[in-house]
């Protein structure tokens, strides 16, 4: 007989696999088919909800169901585990979408302030540069000329200070995004390779286990809870006298007939 704490492992594992597969799906797809996310949702749970008793089913009364039925119902379970596999697919890439498309603005943005700061610094060079070339012997020009301009550079040294605490804010921001893709720049750069081809294969990789596994968790749990019910439903064996065969039969027999000619 299975043991009783199997079944239970069974059961937690294939409901929390289940649970969270279907719910991962139920999202993806939801995000994937974002114009009508309501209906998108109902129509995945159910068929999440149908694909596992389906498997469950399958597996009970397999011997009993014709050839058409078979292969009719175990394409639907495959067809539902791929469209499982695509909604999966589809949470993980959002969600690291998510943190590389933040990460992607902030650099533009970072790159965009450096543009502004490198054009106000132009800007004071040439007003400086106007300065610097008007001759040294005309000295009023010079001084009217700087008086002039200093409010323009003292307002663009603003500008530049204001642009670098910018900078500062965005590179902090980017350090904290970093934070969510960092092991997989580490394992990009281990691998040498790029940063989305090794999350397109981490992500193969959850997609190829999760689905598969939890269909066989649950015809896992089903066969084992219809071995514990079979061995349960089997007639216990009695201590009661077992039948005479043989030579035991005989030494019964002569025992009778010596009772009955007593008696005679």
């Amino acid at each position: 007989m299975i043991a009783l704490w199997c079944v239970i492992g069974l059961i937690l594992s294939a409901i929390s696999v289940s649970m969270l597969g279907a719910a991962f799906s139920i999202v993806g797809l939801a995000a994937l088919f974002s114009g009508a996310a309501t209906a998108v949702m109902l129509m995945a749970g159910s068929l999440e909800l149908s694909k596992f008793v389906l498997a469950a089913y399958l597996h009970q009364r397999w011997n009993h169901l014709n050839g058409f039925l078979k292969t009719y119902l175990v394409s639907s379970v495959v067809i539902l585990s791929a469209i499982t596999s695509l909604g999966i697919f589809g949470f993980l890439s959002d969600a690291y979408q998510s943190a590389s498309t933040a990460l992607t603005a902030e650099a533009i943005k970072v790159s965009s302030l450096k543009t502004q700061q490198a054009s106000a610094r132009a800007e004071i060079d040439r007003l400086n540069k106007a300065v610097d070339e008007i001759p040294v012997t005309r000295v009023t020009k010079r001084i009217e000329t700087r008086k002039e301009i200093e409010p323009g550079i003292a307002a663009l040294t603003k500008q530049i200070e204001n642009l670098q605490v910018q900078i500062t804010q965005s590179d902090l921001h980017v350090i904290e995004l970093n934070k969510k893709v960092g092991p997989l720049v580490f394992i990009a750069k281990a691998f040498n390779l790029e940063i989305d081809l090794v999350v397109k294969y981490l992500i193969m990789l959850f997609v190829s286990v999760f689905d598969p596994l939890a269909i066989c968790l649950v015809i896992a749990t089903s066969g084992a809870l219809q071995s514990r019910r079979e061995e349960k439903n089997q007639p216990t064996q009695t201590d009661s006298e077992p039948i005479p065969t043989g030579d035991n039969a005989e030494v019964v027999e002569m025992r009778f007939v010596d009772d009955k000619e007593a008696a005679g």
